[in-house]
């Protein structure tokens, strides 16, 4: 800012000086005012008012200095507590955009909680009330502790440190805290691996540990600035027990020693807050009492039934469960109470899959689980909804929500430790032994639902059947669905989609189904397959009830043994009808039957869309259509490939837009796809090349390596393939154009996504219509396969 007390008469020299700043490259804001602009500028705007409570003087006129000062000084511009309202509204804005997360998977280390701009607000409030923004000289005055002094320090020399860092990795201004720039600064700054933990992992936990204490001594500071600024008049003071009080809507210690005298109240105060809806928070004196009392927090605390019974009743308190638990684990309480739990803090998981701390997702994994119980969440959660009001104890969902991924960090099975960890946890608050193995079994299990639903064909009932094995009642399918789904919406925004949605409700209803009638009573796959046929056989010949129009019995079943047996295991009787009375009519035509179906979705929220393909096999069949339907942008997330009787394919691929949901009912849309896909289909010439499509940043800074696997399928005929990859924008198409480059016939294929990954199976065989033989051959096409899927990121 440049001052004047006639800024035109400076002008051409204010221009020059300008000119000169901006051929340095240097990127400056600046403005040119007068001392009454400063005043008008500073009094319109907070932002502007901000920068000029905080100015220094570089050069100039020191009187003109001192009078902007004496301008600046006075109270009637930002008095102290509409700039304290107005920072603190910036700040709740801000904080909004993060989810109200500390712990983002690129955190910005200038704008994220707990980050520097957090520090900023603070210290720009201490100096608009006090003067001051010397942390030694706000302990003086009473406003911060020695130890959130030290917190704060060290908290802002380390950011200071990590910015400064990323400026030099980045080679220019940069506040993300990128992928790689988190590898590049690990490594600098000397964070190595370990057996359990990679160095990038160390480096952020380093850090987010540091976010955390900084996000404490905001909430302090905050907090002492409402109660002790702001709050003007006599105090409403209203007695609770003979440990505590409601100050102003506020929850008080009723003297320093109550924790000291009443170790319990430590665990009291949070029961207290989560059974009643007029208290607002917790004052800033008694957050400081809590931390002065966490040494008491120990084996002995923790042991003590006393305190073991107020837990577990505030995980059966009606409100704000989410809310005490995170302040819980803000203050330090919940990881010395939980002390497995106290090792998690802060423990990123460097992947595309998980984007927060293993203690954040933990936490929002818990607040899913809270929101299923509300009527609002119905509509989008419909089965989640009625299994957390179905459920007899909620607390015990609860308890495995904390424990499911607590075991993460330490090396091995993060299931089966954590499952350890919850034993000890039930047996410590005295649950009963059938409560106890609930708990543990939902912890050691809490991926097989997603797994089963993602990975194995949910429409066999032999799969069906096996996981009703392992489930056994329908109150533990309840429990296992809610915390499945939680799970999911905490780990990743994007991982749930209609697609996922429809999958994890089919299995659910097919299990509910099956443990009602008996596990060991349902009918098997080819019964199944059976039954379905002879009722969508009654539907297609001659039963006017259903048609008008009978088709010929012999032509219906010549046309099934060329539609393999997923057909009948994914579809309806009705569906089949519909479909085979289709590509009956369409026999004859010289192009291969395309259809367009969207999937039954019995609930809001599910579904996806069907593209049906018959015909004569030809070669690069199955690497046209892909690219063909890539070039929709469209992904795919399920298909099955089947080459029947006199070389006849019936695909099958399920596909969503990007915005995971079901094709748009546009009918020209749809109209141009079919065509598409058709001349894809026949056109042996057509060049087999998807529209290239831009990968994310992330992608290409954090790939998982592929895996490729080979294995006989024992048949003598063909090979089974499996890729293991980061999903990304036409994958299947690039997979697709590697069996035709690599002369492999494709003879069948099941496509899986697993999140931020896909787990594609394929049946193959080599140029001459044979298996892949073990040895040369097969290594030279697992690593051709491996290679060209890993460098196509960086293409």
């Amino acid at each position: 800012m440049i001052v004047a007390a006639a800024p035109r008469k400076h002008q051409d020299a204010i221009e020059q000086f300008l000119q000169r700043v901006f051929d340095l490259n240097l990127e400056v804001g600046h403005a040119v005012r007068d001392l009454k602009s400063c005043r008008a500028e500073a009094k319109a705007d907070i932002t502007v008012a901000t920068a000029m409570f905080e100015r220094r003087l570089l050069t100039g006129d020191e009187d003109l200095a001192a009078k902007l000062d004496k301008a600046m000084a006075s109270r009637r511009i930002w008095p102290v507590d509409q700039f304290f309202r107005a920072k603190h509204d910036e700040q709740v804005a801000r904080h909004a955009h993060y989810d109200n997360v500390e712990y983002n998977l690129e955190p910005n280390v200038k704008t994220s909680p707990g980050g520097l701009r957090d520090i900023h607000t603070t210290l720009w409030i201490c100096n608009r009330q006090f003067q001051t923004t010397d942390p030694d000289e706000l302990v003086r005055l009473g406003v911060l502790t020695g130890q959130e002094r030290d917190w704060l320090v060290e908290g802002r020399r380390f950011i200071w440190w990590v910015r400064f860092g990323l400026h030099l990795v980045a080679e220019r201004k940069e506040d993300q805290l990128q992928f790689s720039h988190q590898r590049d600064l690990s490594e600098r700054l000397g964070f190595v691996d370990t057996d359990a933990q990679r160095g990038v992992e160390r480096f952020m936990h380093h850090y987010y540990r540091h976010v955390l204490a900084l996000t404490e001594v905001n909430d302090i500071l905050i907090q002492y600035f409402r109660e002790n600024v702001i709050a003007k008049g006599r105090r409403k003071k209203q007695p609770l027990n003979d440990r505590f009080q409601i100050v102003d809507s506020y929850i008080d210690a009723i003297d320093d020693k109550v924790f000291r005298q009443h170790p319990a109240a430590i665990l009291e105060i949070f029961v207290i807050l989560a059974n009643r809806r007029d208290i607002a928070g917790v004052r800033a004196h008694t957050i400081r009492l809590l931390r002065d009392a966490l040494d008491l927090i120990d084996d002995e605390f923790n042991a003590n039934p006393e305190h073991s019974r107020l837990f577990i009743e505030l995980l059966k308190a009606p409100y704000t469960l989410v809310s005490q638990l995170t302040r819980m684990r803000r203050y330090g309480i919940l990881g010395r109470y939980i002390p497995e739990y106290g090792k998690i803090v802060g423990q990123m998981q460097h992947d595309l899959f998980h984007i927060y701390t293993v203690d954040a997702h933990t936490m929002m994994v818990i607040r899913n689980m809270r929101r299923f119980r509300y009527r609002s969440s119905e509509e989008a959660f419909p089965v989640a909804f009625h299994c957390v009001h179905t459920i007899p104890k909620i607390e015990l969902l609860y308890i495995a929500g904390l424990y499911h991924d607590i075991g993460k960090g330490r090396g091995g099975d993060h299931s089966s430790l954590g499952a350890e960890d919850a034993r000890s946890f039930c047996a410590r608050h005295t649950l009963t032994d059938a409560d106890t193995d609930l708990v543990c079994w939902l912890v050691e299990k809490h991926l097989y639902m997603s797994t089963v639903s993602q990975r194995e064909d949910i429409y066999d009932p032999d799969v069906v059947q096996n996981f009703a094995k392992e489930v056994k009642s329908e109150m533990r399918l309840d429990y296992l669905y809610a915390l499945t789904v939680a799970d999911i919406n905490a780990t990743n925004p994007t991982l749930w989609n209609s697609w996922r949605a429809t999958l994890l409700r089919q299995l659910y209803n097919e299990t509910r189904r099956m443990l009602r009638r008996g596990v060991e009573s349902y009918a098997d796959k080819q019964a199944t397959i059976d039954a379905t046929q002879e009722r969508a056989l009654e539907r297609l010949v001659g039963d006017p009830e259903h048609t008008s129009e009978a088709q010929d019995e012999a032509q219906v079943t010549e046309l099934w043994q060329q539609l393999g047996n997923d057909f009948f295991l994914r579809h309806t009787p009705r569906q089949i009808a519909k479909l085979t009375k289709a590509i009956l009519a369409d026999q004859g035509s010289e192009t291969p039957f395309v259809s367009i179906q969207d999937t039954r979705a019995d609930l809001p929220g599910e579904g996806a869309t069907r593209i049906y393909l018959y015909g004569h096999d030809l070669p690069q069949l199955f690497a046209r259509t892909v690219a063909a339907i890539a070039n929709f942008d469209l992904s795919v997330v399920d298909a099955t490939v089947f080459t029947g009787p006199e070389n006849m394919i019936f695909d099958t691929y399920t596909v969503l837009t990007t915005e995971g949901l079901p094709l748009p009912r546009d009918p020209n849309l749809r109209s141009e796809l079919v065509a598409q896909i058709g001349k894809a289909a026949i056109d042996v010439n057509r060049p087999i090349k998807s529209t290239n499509r831009r990968l994310s940043r992330q992608l290409r800074e954090l790939p998982r390596p592929t895996e490729v696997q080979l294995k006989s399928t024992g048949d003598g005929e063909t090979t089974t393939l499996t890729i293991v990859a980061n999903d990304r924008p036409g994958l299947l198409a690039l997979i697709a154009e590697l069996f035709v480059d690599l002369q492999l016939h494709l003879r069948s294929a099941r496509i899986a996504t697993l999140g931020e990954m896909v787990e594609d199976t394929f049946l193959i065989q080599n140029e001459r219509f044979e298996p892949i033989e073990a040895g040369e051959q097969a290594y030279t096409l697992k690593e051709t396969i491996r290679q060209r899927i890993d460098a196509a990121l960086n293409s």
